[in-house]
């Protein structure tokens, strides 16, 4: 019994180190974002990136975009250390719009965009689980862009909504 005693103690002070290990990471994350000028309270979470910014190639599981003078900067979250992957001038901004799933399908220019969501979709899970779809319709001068963000989970729509508005701020 005390051997069970003694173990479960030493899990749980690895836990707390773990956990205090994380924090100060995180504090650390945080001080570089700001010396690099990102503002961490205007921080907008805006899930996976998909496709639709011509910088980027690959899908990015998560990131966050921050407001930076005339630009939206695009943060890969996904790393230890946060990293700009890509920029969005504020003022080729056209439109920014919501869509779940189903009404994401339906659209062919983003079933171009997304070839491999075709297979996704074919292959659909069993279980239902919300997803929505923040789109950042956009002109480089040249070209028109689409650029999508997942959200995924029961609050999924809400996230996707709360992220548009808070861009939408920023631009105004």
């Amino acid at each position: 019994m005390t051997t069970f005693f003694i173990i479960v103690a030493v899990f749980i002070f690895l836990i707390l180190i773990l956990h205090r290990s994380a924090s100060k990471e995180q504090e650390s994350n945080q001080i570089k974002m700001q010396s690099k000028g990102y503002q961490i309270n205007k921080s907008i979470k805006t899930g996976k990136y998909i496709a639709g910014h011509p910088s980027l190639n690959n899908i990015v599981a998560k990131t966050d975009i921050f407001p930076v003078d005339d630009h939206l900067d695009i943060i890969d979250s996904s790393l230890i250390t946060q990293v700009k992957i890509a920029s969005i001038e504020k003022s080729s901004i056209k439109n920014i719009v919501i869509e779940d799933q189903t009404t994401i399908e339906k659209r062919v220019t983003v079933a171009r965009l997304l070839l491999i969501g075709i297979f996704a979709f074919a292959l659909r899970k069993k279980q239902v689980n919300e997803i929505a779809y923040l789109i950042i319709e956009w002109n480089d001068g040249r070209f028109d862009h689409e650029t999508i963000f997942q959200f995924e989970g029961k609050e999924a729509m809400v996230n996707a909504n709360t992220a548009r508005n808070m861009i939408i701020k920023e631009l105004n």
